[in-house]
């Protein structure tokens, strides 16, 4: 049985100090024909309030500093399975009008791809969230939801830590160099969602281990040396030794 969901209205992120809830975000400029189509079909769905946005999509809200071709979401609260089903249908209609679509399940995890000449070149991801920090916020696209800063970097530090995938490297790096977050307010976020799903005392040295094992994993397969270009090497270096000495740091 799945925990209750608890709220943390607010994060302290130093002396006297408390964390933006409040944090702006705007529509993001680089909106693909697909998104938009998803999103504005959605609009029109009874259950659109029941979606909220997240993951790198979520984030260009925020800070847009890379494209992304696909939306990731959650379900809210108390979304019953007809529900869920009208928004897939609809999303899965939106596609329809640019290729074949197909959906798949894994796990808690709903896809909706549209796929061109048997490849996937958009999805709509969507889960039932197990954790939640502080409430979603209306977003451009009403009413769908979008989720706050603090459940979207909670999310990207999850991701970070349990895949590694070089997009999580970057997107942690940039956040905290465009000053919008920093190192400790990424641990103390990933903590504080780690014990809203249950887990009582989050094994920080663990994940801290497990970011530098994905870190070394991806020097194996592009070695510095390996980059071509000048610019794109003096970038990734300044990137994996600002993990290595200062994110992973003691």
């Amino acid at each position: 049985m799945k925990k209750p969901q608890r709220f943390v209205r607010c994060l302290a992120v130093g002396a006297g100090e408390v964390y933006n809830v409040n944090m702006k975000f705007k529509r993001p400029q680089r909106v693909s024909s697909y998104t938009e189509a998803s999103l504005t079909a959605i609009m029109t769905c009874p259950s659109g309030s029941k979606v909220s946005l997240g993951g790198a999509f979520g984030l260009a809200h925020y800070h847009e500093f890379r494209t992304t071709n696909d939306i990731d979401a959650w379900w809210n609260d108390d979304c019953p399975s007809q529900d869920k089903a009208a928004v897939l249908q609809t999303v899965h209609h939106a596609l329809s009008q640019f290729g074949p679509v197909i959906q798949r399940r894994h796990g808690d995890v709903v896809s909706v791809e549209l796929q061109e000449n048997g490849r996937i070149i958009f999805s709509f991801q969507i889960a039932q969230r197990d954790a939640l920090l502080a409430p979603t916020k209306d977003s451009p696209w009403p009413p769908v939801q979008l989720d706050s800063f603090e459940d979207l970097l909670a999310a990207k530090m999850t991701a970070l830590i349990e895949r590694g995938a070089p997009r999580d490297f970057i997107d942690i790096h940039e956040m905290c160099r465009a000053g919008i977050t920093d190192i400790e307010t990424c641990w103390r976020t990933w903590r504080q969602r780690e014990e809203a799903r249950g887990v009582e005392a989050p094994d920080v040295p663990s994940a801290t281990e497990a970011v530098r094992i994905h870190l070394a994993r991806i020097e194996r397969v592009r070695p510095l040396e390996a980059i071509s270009d000048s610019m794109d090497r003096a970038r990734a270096e300044q990137l994996r030794n600002w993990f290595k000495n200062e994110f992973c740091g003691e």
